[in-house]
């Protein structure tokens, strides 16, 4: 739980480093409190022991917890009463359009049979599906550790030659916060036929192995937010759950061999060496990856994110693909925020700047009444310029004929336009308009979302435009930059981009704001000049906001706002490097 604390008793930093989580008495006295809701699908033969297992852990917590026990539907348990089952567990079709803040998937003894020849395995892949989109942090365990990590990330598992049966020592690989009061060296119980190499997580940047070992290999990992735990051994069970698959296996085969490190030596007699592990294990998940984590409204659980794409982005087809990949790799992905094209390479202009130059050419001219015919030519080059790179992206995406219509209408009006703040948004809103073509997404224009008033930006109607244009499971791509006052448009100040998706994840209470540009997050020097800079993999809010204040470029400086006032993450991602961590910024 957070400890309420002056911010002038300890300094932040030092709080950090020793993972002690506070908050100040304004955001403690704002806070709501509500049961956190979790899903405990039970694959296990043995039902009633299991619920026990599971809950012993779950409830040791000061947390008020709501627990639903979810079923299979397409296999019918042989090991319980299906009266019971029906009437106390739920099944996908009843919890598909609710939200979770925690589930835990135990295991099966399956491991043997072929994924595809699982008589649940069609509705298994439905509830992975479905924890990806609206749980906020899942834990898989056993033989559901193997199945997601394959189903997930296509990594296969191995055949031991024997069963691995017994309790196992484990040095942590890590310093998850799921380790918080863990010794150095834990024991964790295992009971499985197959492994994990734990080398094949490797390629994916979003895991982490968190133990392991030479004999057995994987035991614990988790993708780095969090959201996905796979533990591959039993912190769950019970001090007699390995003496009864024992005896059990006995019966079947009188070669079976003893579980290791379980039983005191030459003794039937247990000895129970993970229980303060497993308490810790769950204690923290609740605690850190599912409390301190999930949104007061369960409903947007992963509902909604904003993903804003920079200029260099989207500065021609090649990027617009990449982005396009980015987009389909996460079904949440739904609103979208582009910039105006930026450099192709060290020799190029900026489409914004072009405008300006052609703002300040037909402003020269009017004042001259076109006496300088060289201010034409500059126009003339210009608007040639424009139309040739806005083009060349609609030809090499192969888009509609009509994009380029919209293009030369625009171009018309810049001709002549003295309206800077309008010349200087068309960058946004042409790009935007081809992007949602490529997509086949819906444009929906900022200035009908962002509204200005004499004293600025109105937040309060903006919210309100954005909400009755914005509804549930639309996906749009709005231009970035800009808004409206009285009807006109007005722009932000350069880098606005990042303002427009930072409004648009506040009003929509989103949960996670994705900020696309050309660097993998966000450094403690200039890369270009300090070859061992090193990137930030999670920051706070206010060290965003000093580091901008140093000079760095890296984010807009007003765009922090809307999203730490409702405890946004901000996520500042590579668009040429997508499987990178990036960098993370939350309070």
């Amino acid at each position: 739980m957070p400890v309420i604390l002056s911010d002038k008793l300890i300094k932040e930093e030092v709080l950090k480093k020793e993972n002690i989580f506070t908050i100040n008495k304004k955001r403690a006295q704002s806070q709501d409190i509500r049961p956190l809701k979790l899903a405990i699908v039970n694959l296990m033969p043995n039902k009633e022991e299991t619920e026990i297992d599971l809950l012993k852990l779950i409830s040791a917590n000061s947390l008020q917890i709501e627990v639903d026990f979810i079923r299979t539907v397409t296999y019918k348990n042989k090991h319980s009463d299906p009266k019971r089952l029906e009437s106390l567990y739920k099944s996908y079709d009843d919890i598909k359009d609710e939200k979770y803040d925690g589930m835990i998937i135990t295991g099966a003894p399956i491991e043997n049979i072929d994924y595809d020849d699982i008589e649940y395995w069609q509705e298994l892949k439905k509830i992975f599906d479905y924890a990806r989109k609206n749980v906020y942090s899942t834990i898989f365990i056993c033989w559901a550790s193997l199945a997601a990590l394959n189903y997930y990330y296509g990594i296969d598992a191995f055949s031991y030659d024997e069963k691995i049966s017994g309790v196992y020592p484990f040095l942590k690989e890590s310093e998850s916060r799921l380790f918080d009061g863990f010794d150095d060296v834990f024991n964790m119980p295992q009971s499985r036929y197959k492994g994990v190499d734990p080398s094949l997580l490797d390629p994916f940047d979003d895991l982490e192995v968190l133990a392991k070992s030479d004999h057995i290999g994987l035991s614990l990992a988790a993708s780095k937010d969090l959201r996905f735990i796979f533990s591959l051994g039993h912190f769950e069970y019970g001090k007699y759950n390995l003496d009864k698959e024992y005896k059990r296996d006995l019966k079947k085969d009188k070669n079976t061999k003893r579980p290791v490190n379980y039983y005191f030596e030459n003794s039937s007699k247990v000895n129970m060496s993970w229980k303060s592990a497993s308490s810790l294990f769950y204690s923290n998940w609740i605690n850190y990856a599912v409390y301190q984590n999930t949104p007061f409204k369960i409903e947007n659980i992963e509902s909604k994110s904003v993903s804003k794409f920079g200029g260099s982005s989207l500065s021609d087809a090649g990027q617009f693909k990449r982005v396009k990949d980015i987009i389909n790799k996460k079904s949440d992905r739904d609103l979208i925020v582009v910039s105006a094209p930026g450099k192709r390479n060290d020799q190029d202009i900026k489409v914004t700047d072009l405008l300006i130059s052609l703002t300040d050419s037909n402003q020269k001219i009017d004042r001259l009444e076109r006496e300088l015919l060289a201010n034409e030519n500059i126009r003339d080059e210009i608007l040639s310029r424009l139309r040739e790179r806005f083009y060349e992206i609609i030809h090499d995406l192969d888009l509609k004929i009509s994009l380029k219509k919209e293009i030369d209408k625009s171009l018309y009006i810049l001709k002549d336009s003295l309206k800077r703040d309008y010349n200087l948004s068309r960058g946004e809103y042409l790009n935007a308009k081809i992007l949602a073509s490529f997509l086949n997404y819906d444009f929906v224009d900022a200035k009908d979302l962002i509204i200005f008033n004499e004293d600025g930006l109105d937040l309060e109607k903006t919210y309100q435009k954005i909400r009755e244009k914005i509804k549930e499971g639309d996906k749009v791509v709005v231009p970035g930059f800009y808004g409206s006052l009285d009807g006109e448009i007005k722009v932000f100040e350069r880098g606005g981009s990042d303002f427009t998706g930072s409004i648009l994840a506040s009003a929509l209470d989103c949960s996670v704001y994705e900020n696309w540009t050309d660097v993998s997050g966000i450094m403690n020097n200039d890369p270009k000049k300090d070859k061992n800079a090193k990137k930030y993999e999670k920051l706070a809010y206010q060290d965003l906001e000093k580091i901008i204040n140093k000079g760095a470029g890296v984010y807009q400086k007003d765009a922090i706002g809307p999203v730490s006032d409702k405890n946004i993450t901000i996520k500042i991602l590579n668009t040429n490097r997508p499987d990178d961590s990036g960098t993370t910024i939350k309070d």
